[in-house]
């Protein structure tokens, strides 16, 4: 009996024990709060599987996403305030920083070849080189501008040779369709759309070898010392989706889709060409050298006379967060 009391006594301190060690263990970190500004083009889809799929809550983020047509528009909200990462390709950056306008990139997370010339074969257009003299419509600011050039060149033209109409993305699809102009450059899911728009007068030439776009995590200069924490979470919540999407595309279209409020057919359109993959590499850097080059030669930048000298663009990086949880994908060359 006196043994029976002393194990239940002894079963009693080490509930005791147990349970006092539950009161005085560390209370889980509070979910870190986040807004971001993400596009609807193919380039956001591993934002909205990462909201739609617990990836952001599971690694300690209480994240709200704000969609935008484009990633410039989504650029330009953060710029003003209204998030405080925004994600973004590589050409409104360029633009941005010739023009003075500081901001961080924190990581590539994508690569894409989505860009296409949508054109109306019904017009006679059988060829890059039938667009001399024609009106092409364009986002411009956005990664379709470069684009254009890029195809242009590789063809012999310029846009000295055509007239290029200045329309946002969501517009392109029923300017073409109404014969405002003869082609349009531009990307997911609004390349789709301008296809459905002209049936079989459709005819769409793609970007080849040639250039490859870059989805990027951009925020306020200092946000990245402010907050290393949320920072981190962030690129391990994206690590993991981007880890889940390759083996669970048909998964991972459905979400993106149900989050950025895409049709799931015109998501699907550029969906082979996204490539999900945190890093930040010299090819990255030499691009924005070379976009940057194109628009101060092509006076597209006030102030900025051809021939003046082209930003660092190591300073426009903070690799910090990256470094931290993947430092094997930072290869950027860190010397002039």
């Amino acid at each position: 009996m006196m043994r029976i009391a002393r194990i239940g006594a002894g079963v009693l301190v080490l509930a005791l024990i147990a349970g006092l060690g539950w009161w005085l263990r560390p209370a889980p970190p509070s979910p870190e709060p986040l807004v971001l500004a993400v596009t609807q083009t193919t380039f956001g889809a591993p934002l909205w599987v990462a909201q739609r799929g617990g990836f952001f809550s599971a690694a300690g983020l209480a994240v709200t996403l704000r969609p935008y047509a484009t990633g410039k528009l989504a650029f330009e909200a953060m710029l003003r305030g209204e998030a405080q990462i925004a994600t973004v390709t590589e050409t409104p950056l360029v633009f941005a920083s010739l023009a003075g306008t500081p901001f961080t990139v924190i990581a590539n997370y994508a690569s894409s070849t989505e860009h296409s010339l949508v054109v109306r074969a019904d017009r006679g257009i059988a060829a890059v080189t039938d667009l001399r003299g024609r009106r092409i419509g364009v986002a411009p600011g956005t990664s379709a501008q470069y684009f254009l050039h890029v195809v242009l060149t590789d063809e012999g033209l310029s846009e000295a040779d055509l007239t290029v109409v200045p329309l946002p993305a969501p517009q392109q699809a029923a300017a073409l369709a109404a014969g405002e102009v003869d082609a349009v450059a531009t990307f997911a899911p609004y390349s789709g759309q301008c296809r459905l728009a002209l049936g079989k007068a459709a005819r769409s030439f793609g970007t080849g070898i040639r250039y490859t776009g870059y989805g990027n995590l951009v925020a306020p200069r200092d946000l990245p010392s402010a907050r290393p924490e949320a920072m981190l979470r962030l690129l391990r919540a994206l690590d993991r989706t981007i880890y889940w999407m390759r083996r669970n595309q048909d998964e991972s279209l459905a979400l993106a889709a149900a989050g950025s409020g895409t049709e799931t057919a015109l998501l699907r359109d550029g969906w082979d060409t996204l490539h999900p993959r945190l890093g930040l590499d010299q090819g990255f850097v030499v691009l924005l050298q070379a976009e940057a080059r194109w628009a101060i030669a092509a006076g597209l930048v006030p102030g900025r006379p051809p021939g003046a000298v082209v930003p660092d663009y190591r300073d426009f990086i903070d690799a910090t967060a990256l470094v931290r949880l993947r430092p094997e994908s930072v290869t950027m060359i860190s010397t002039p």
